[in-house]
């Protein structure tokens, strides 16, 4: 009997353990993953992440960043709520860029953006 319950102990640890490993938000996940894959010029990993919808502008996001450096500062995202098949995610933070010495910065919370379920996956299919 002490052994099935110190089985049934360990069951729920790991259970608990990988329940943490799992995003909580991940519709907010999903968006954050798609700028950290944008500023890093990961096309492959961009594509992966959208909807095929927003294949075409994405390539579009990745080309617009080949020239210049890139990198993200405070992001931080969550979902706001639900609109049709979308799920409307906020965010804070920017995306500081840099050509030739000349800086910029674009405010992510300026959109809103929207991300879909598809299987297993959350896909980035945009921002208004």
């Amino acid at each position: 009997m002490r052994k099935l319950f110190i089985t049934f102990l360990m069951l729920l640890a790991a259970g608990l353990f990988l329940g943490a490993c799992q995003p909580q938000d991940a519709a907010a996940h999903a968006v954050e993953a798609y700028y950290q894959a944008l500023v890093a010029k990961d096309t492959a990993r961009v594509t992966s992440l959208v909807c095929a919808d927003w294949e075409s502008n994405a390539q579009m996001e990745v080309d617009s960043f080949q020239s210049v450096e890139a990198s993200l500062k405070d992001l931080s995202c969550h979902t706001t709520g639900q609109e049709g098949e979308y799920t409307l995610v906020s965010c804070t933070g920017k995306i500081i860029m840099s050509y030739n010495g000349e800086g910029q910065e674009i405010d992510l919370s300026a959109a809103t953006y929207q991300v879909v379920h598809r299987g297993n996956d959350w896909l980035f299919c945009g921002y208004r």
